[in-house]
């Protein structure tokens, strides 16, 4: 890229105009851009330049982390399924894997999975229970369906709770929920079609 303008507010202070990077050429590589022949102005608020600097190059991250800073990494709610199964693998390839945040990267990545399924397990069990209840029960229907919300929720937290803490293997933690789940709705189904 040639002829590259920035403005930037500085987290240093309280400004009124931003400061203004100029640079002749520059190049993106991953999350970080590197500048050549750089002139920045920093204004004050008299409107005023008050500082004006020059260099040969800069580089800009464009994230809020700066490689290597352990302190602004993403937890690991921040981050999508991929990008927990590419920690994941890259966790497993070290020369000395730590298990347990293996451990915990398996329980988030199987439960970023299940939860959605679970949704469709719901339903399975929703049908023959709307089929099976009356229409003047609105109440009873209301009430089951949040014990059953309610249950699932209960042995979710406790599934992920044991697989963390190394009891079960991650994917046993994360799925029994949702076996349990659609065996209960197989039953129902089953039921409803013998009556």
């Amino acid at each position: 890229m040639q002829e590259i303008v920035l403005y930037e507010f500085p987290s240093d202070g309280n400004y009124i105009f931003p400061q203004i990077t100029l640079a002749q050429q520059g190049k993106f590589e991953e999350e970080i851009l590197k500048l050549k022949k750089v002139t920045f102005y920093r204004f004050g608020n008299n409107y005023r330049i008050y500082r004006r600097g020059r260099f040969d190059s800069q580089t800009v991250y464009l994230s809020s982390r700066v490689p290597g800073n352990a302190a602004e990494k993403k937890a690991i709610s921040e981050l999508n399924l991929w990008q927990i199964g590419q920690k994941l693998s890259l966790e497993k390839n070290k020369p000395k894997p730590d298990e347990d945040k293996i451990r915990k990267l398996a329980v988030d990545f199987h439960g970023r999975i299940a939860i959605p399924l679970a949704t469709f397990l719901m339903g399975l069990i929703a049908v023959p229970l709307a089929i099976k209840i009356k229409r003047g029960q609105k109440s009873i229907s209301l009430g089951i369906s949040l014990i059953i919300t309610v249950a699932y929720y209960v042995l979710f937290m406790a599934g992920r709770f044991l697989g963390r803490g190394g009891l079960l293997p991650p994917y046993l933690a994360m799925w029994l929920p949702n076996i349990l789940l659609s065996a209960a709705g197989i039953w129902l189904s089953t039921r409803l079609t013998e009556v």
